[in-house]
């Protein structure tokens, strides 16, 4: 497998808050993970799934047009929640669903594994997955949520993403500022014995 690498955000130290153990942690986050974002990404550094095609890997083009890996998406959730974080996955209904007779099958490799996710719950019982409308973004729907659950929600939140997210900042969704402050950059390395896991500059706390 591969070790997935996270790098930011670059904001001061992480404060420590009491867990329902009595042992004092670092603080809880909501992690939102861009699942469109990370499942493309899988084919750098030398890590690659063995459930896609090595053709469609190393096909040459954009991120958006390259194959979506369930696999590299559930590791990154175990790893979040292996941290004592909550996790929540945004997909366009397209990435699991069946097409319509007559379209490209785009759905996710994998794609059985990523649904059994809408079972599984957060500490506050939310679903750890979110299916967005397949015609929309769902950046937005995703940001929306985040700055909402900042506002109102039990523990701070921070985006899983390698995405600028330029067009939501230019039309005032979220501030620069704020994108800075709460997107946590990765990058997938290979890591013979440890797999693929989570690790943040500054630590992940957890």
């Amino acid at each position: 497998l591969a070790c997935m690498k996270l790098e930011g955000p670059r904001s001061g130290g992480v404060k420590r808050c009491r867990r329902a153990a009595g042992v004092d942690r670092y603080e809880k986050w909501m992690v939102i993970i861009d699942g469109l974002n990370v499942g493309r990404a899988h084919g750098s550094v030398g890590w690659k799934s063995p459930l896609v095609p090595a053709a469609e890997i190393s096909a040459s083009g954009p991120l958006w047009k390259k194959p979506i890996c369930g696999q590299a998406i559930l590791q990154s959730v175990n790893d979040v929640m292996a941290k004592g974080h909550d996790v929540k996955v945004f997909l366009p209904q397209w990435v699991v669903e069946a097409p319509r007779p007559g379209t490209p099958d785009r759905r996710a490799y994998g794609f059985n594994d990523l649904i059994a996710l809408a079972e599984k719950r957060n500490s506050d019982g939310s679903p750890m997955l979110e299916l967005t409308p397949s015609m929309a973004s769902d950046d937005h729907f995703f940001l929306e949520f985040a700055t909402r659950y900042e506002a109102e929600g039990d523990y701070p939140v921070r985006v899983l993403s390698n995405d600028h997210f330029r067009k939501e900042v230019e039309q005032g969704n979220i501030s620069a500022g704020w994108r800075d402050e709460h997107t946590i950059k990765y990058k997938f390395m290979h890591m013979p014995r440890s797999g693929l896991r989570l690790s943040t500059a500054p630590t992940l706390p957890g």
